[in-house]
């Protein structure tokens, strides 16, 4: 979860803590990354590649290469952080929910393959009263209940062949399922809200085809089932569990390809990515995880190596100094907002958490000043996440942790087949995301750079250079 609201506590009260950095600006400088961090990222992002938590790495590295940059790998080790339980338990309930919502949507596509093998023989049978009514009945609908065109069902008279006999049959049984379904989705805890809101749609769409003789109903179908499909993807993608299994592999894929890689057990990767700047072995860190910041005094690096969007340097000194706090407070700042050590205080949010720290200090003087309606959460442990905050791991003493690791030109080549990674076309995604990247500011540019006005002029932005630099 990182510390709720902070960063927007920060644009609004320190903005010079926060500011847009380009990616050449930690050229020759050795910077720890978060790599549990970005394994999450990798995992659950939009890749498509086979073996994209790998192909992720490395491209970022290739990232840090072309920058100059010398990354030191921080992943989280089999044991994990106690204090967080809180955090575990919360995951637990998400996966949980996760897998329930996938078997759900795995019937409910069974389900609309069967709707759409009906669809064209529905627009043209006839439909009787009674039929509908019955259908009507599984899903729990009545005539009484919708507003009906008189002039759309017929009054039963009409004889009904086989052939619709069975239609209906088919329908009956879908209503019926669906009816159940969405009963069965109704529990909060198993299912998210928009597999109930899919569902709630199909069966607001099996009502107007009954009701209304709606004759789109192929296309609305059609357009279901997409939906369905991109629920189950994302779903799918979700339940995906990192064991420890998937760090060593990346580890070791990274380690191959010549990179420093560390394990922090016990506690959180971030945190040993705070004691390596400490230690004066790192000038900044990459973490998404605005955690980060409460751990030490080094710049945090977020959207360090994503297409479209500069690099946000965030200073944890200058955000302290700015907002008038010692660390001891600002860690207290951290806990009020919310992270994943501690619950919170009822009814105070990041920026009556502010005024409260700038007012009393600490939180055991805002505590004490507290008034009756705001009321602490059973699970507000501040003093387990100041430990944490403050206790930081152990980091390598010796050298020889340090250095990167031999490499063999053969074992690489290997290893990026059996990832089935093309190295060209890595590269290739890598310059585009450094130009990207590059173009902080793109009205600078004008409309169109190769034009003969653009041509005319005789200075250069700089940047034009840099990227250019990218291609030779």
């Amino acid at each position: 979860m990182g510390v709720y609201g902070l960063t927007a506590i920060l644009k609004k009260y320190a903005p010079n803590s926060v500011r847009t950095v380009s990616c050449n600006a930690f050229s020759q400088q050795t910077i720890a990354i978060d790599a549990s961090c970005h394994l999450n990222k990798f995992i659950y992002g939009s890749e498509s590649h086979p073996h994209r938590h790998i192909y992720g790495f490395y491209q970022l590295a290739q990232f840090c290469s072309l920058n100059a940059i010398t990354p030191v790998f921080v992943f989280d080790g089999p044991q994990r952080l106690e204090a967080k339980q809180l955090e575990h338990a919360k995951r637990a309930r998400s996966r949980r929910k996760v897998k329930h919502s996938l078997l759900f949507e795995r019937e409910q596509s069974l389900r609309l393959d069967n709707w759409l093998q009906v669809s064209d023989q529905y627009d043209q049978a006839h439909m009787s009263k009674e039929s509908a009514l019955a259908i009507l009945g599984e899903l729990g609908e009545t005539l009484k209940e919708i507003e009906v065109d008189p002039t759309i069902l017929e009054d039963g008279t009409m004889p009904v062949d086989t052939q619709e006999q069975e239609l209906q049959s088919k329908l009956r049984s879908i209503a019926q399922e669906l009816h159940n379904a969405i009963a069965t989705a109704e529990d909060t805890e198993k299912y998210t809200r928009t597999v109930r809101d899919l569902a709630n749609r199909e069966r607001d769409l099996m009502t107007d085809m009954i009701i209304h003789r709606y004759k789109g109903i192929k296309s609305a179908l059609q357009q279901l089932k997409k939906e369905n499909q991109a629920m189950l993807s994302s779903l799918e993608k979700r339940s995906l569990r990192i064991t420890q299994h998937t760090r060593d592999e990346c580890q070791a894929f990274l380690k191959t390809l010549g990179y420093v890689c560390l394990s922090c057990d016990n506690h959180e990767a971030e945190a040993m990515c705070a004691n390596l700047a400490k230690s004066g072995r790192t000038t900044a860190t990459v973490s998404e995880d605005l955690d980060t910041i409460a751990f030490g005094d080094v710049p945090i690096l977020r959207y360090f190596f994503s297409k479209g969007r500069p690099i946000v340097s965030i200073d944890p000194v200058i955000a302290r100094r700015d907002l008038g706090l010692t660390r001891e407070s600002f860690i207290d700042l951290c806990i009020l907002c919310g992270t994943d050590f501690s619950g919170t205080i009822h009814g105070i949010g990041p920026h009556k958490a502010l005024q409260a720290i700038q007012k009393h200090g600490s939180i055991e003087r805002v505590l004490s000043n507290l008034e009756s309606r705001y009321v602490p959460q059973e699970t507000f442990n501040y003093a387990l996440a100041r430990h944490v905050f403050n206790d930081l791991p152990d980091i390598p003493t010796h050298e020889s942790s340090y250095e990167p690791p031999a490499t063999d030109a053969l074992a690489i080549n290997n290893m990026l087949q059996r990832y089935e990674i093309d190295p060209l076309e890595a590269d290739l995604n890598v310059r585009q995301a450094i130009i990207q990247q590059s173009i902080i500011d793109v009205k600078n540019w004008g409309s169109d750079p190769f034009s003969s006005a653009f041509a005319a002029n005789k200075t250069i932005d700089p940047k034009m250079l840099q990227v250019a630099s990218y291609f030779t």
